[in-house]
């Protein structure tokens, strides 16, 4: 993703923006020990994160950090990816799907003939989740996740910098036999304005690259565009955020049954006291965070954890509360360091980033983070980092 295109990602998960000429990657602000076990050793046991989770009958342990380590980067599936962001998914049939969003080219592509795939995607096992299955084809180009229509596609061959990209957010096990994948519509504009025009849907079966496309978009203009982001309680939780003045964001919020999560019908919305079933009621109850964060039920803390990036920013918040729509705690900061890696390149931060606790710890202790990091102009990779919590 380009970085002057850090609102709309607001989206997708918690972003950033582009910087000034400090180059954060020098900067080793980080006061934490880091593990010394490897990615294909962690500990990634499967954490159901759409139950309530019991407590323990002990206190709640305050929110802080106790190590930090590196898992490495998501690789990249042939010599002519060149670089791309994103790194959501979710888990269906004991497989774990990533998403990724702009993935750059070294060539140009046959589906539009640019040097983009606005949208690709990848499987890994739970226990492994950096060996990923990427099918290519015979000149090294993955899938385009989300199909184009025939008028976007017209649209990009014709001018890719005026065409449209789509957007991959997560993907949710809604009970049935393909997954629930849901994604943003942006329309481009000289290839530096993105603006999104809705929020669609996509099925996809488990280990397949190309998903099947839903003829409607879940919300779309004029109605507040709700990105479906987390899983609690047995509901998704979506999220709408837009700028609500200098350097400051807002959200709202809604939810709807895991079952029912491609549905418009299902969903409720925060009106800063109770749900509601009238979208025009719907207020900015997330006032703390930069975009929508990622919230999780987490067992060892016995209260929900969101994470989210510091706006203008690659520092990471974490932020527990005993309720979703809050109050929200102050933040405790993750910067970056040895093991939380910065940007390379020196005008951007890190962005999108995520846990997932289908690669937390059962008890909680230990979660995964995903974060997109640029390594110069459009170019980046995704990285995973175990957090121990104390």
């Amino acid at each position: 993703m380009h970085r002057h295109a850090w609102i709309f990602a607001l989206t997708l998960a918690c972003s950033g923006a582009p910087a000034d000429d400090t180059d954060a990657s020098t900067t080793d602000t980080s006061t934490t020990d880091a593990s010394t076990t490897d990615a294909s050793t962690a500990d990634t046991s499967t954490a159901d994160a759409s139950t309530d989770t019991p407590t323990t009958g002990d206190p709640p342990p305050p929110l802080a950090i106790a190590g930090l380590e590196d898992l490495g980067l998501l690789p990249l599936p042939s010599e002519v990816t060149a670089g791309r962001d994103g790194g959501q998914g979710g888990v269906l049939g004991g497989r774990l799907l990533w998403t990724f969003g702009d993935t750059f080219l070294t060539a140009t592509n046959p589906l539009d003939m640019s040097n983009v795939l606005s949208a690709t995607a990848a499987w890994s096992d739970p226990g492994d989740p950096l060996a990923l299955v990427q099918p290519i084809d015979k000149d090294g180009f993955p899938a385009q996740f989300i199909p184009y229509t025939a008028d976007e596609l017209a649209a990009n061959q014709a001018d890719p910098l005026n065409g449209w990209a789509l957007w991959p957010g997560g993907m949710f096990d809604t009970g049935a036999a393909d997954g629930l994948v849901v994604f943003q519509r942006i329309k481009r504009t000289d290839g530096s304005g993105f603006d999104s025009m809705g929020i669609g849907t996509a099925r996809i079966a488990v280990d397949a690259t190309v998903a099947v496309r839903d003829p409607t978009d879940l919300f779309a203009p004029p109605e507040p565009q709700f990105m479906p982001g987390s899983v609690v309680d047995g509901h998704v939780l979506a999220f709408a955020c837009a700028g609500a003045g200098f350097l400051e964001v807002h959200c709202k919020l809604a939810r709807a049954p895991l079952a029912q999560a491609g549905e418009r019908a299902a969903y409720e919305f925060h009106d800063g006291l109770a749900w509601q079933p009238d979208i025009t009621l719907a207020a900015d109850v997330l006032t703390q965070f930069s975009g929508p964060p990622s919230i999780s039920r987490n067992p060892h803390l016995q209260r929900y954890l969101a994470v989210c990036g510091e706006l203008l920013a690659s520092t990471i918040e974490l932020r527990t509360a005993d309720d979703v729509a809050g109050p929200w705690s102050d933040p405790v900061t993750i910067e970056i360091g040895a093991e939380y890696l910065g940007p390379l390149d020196p005008q951007a931060f890190n962005y999108i980033i995520r846990e997932h606790p289908e690669l937390a710890a059962p008890d909680g202790q230990q979660i995964v983070l995903s974060y997109s990091r640029p390594t110069e102009p459009f170019r980046g990779d995704v990285r995973l980092l175990r957090v121990t919590l104390q």
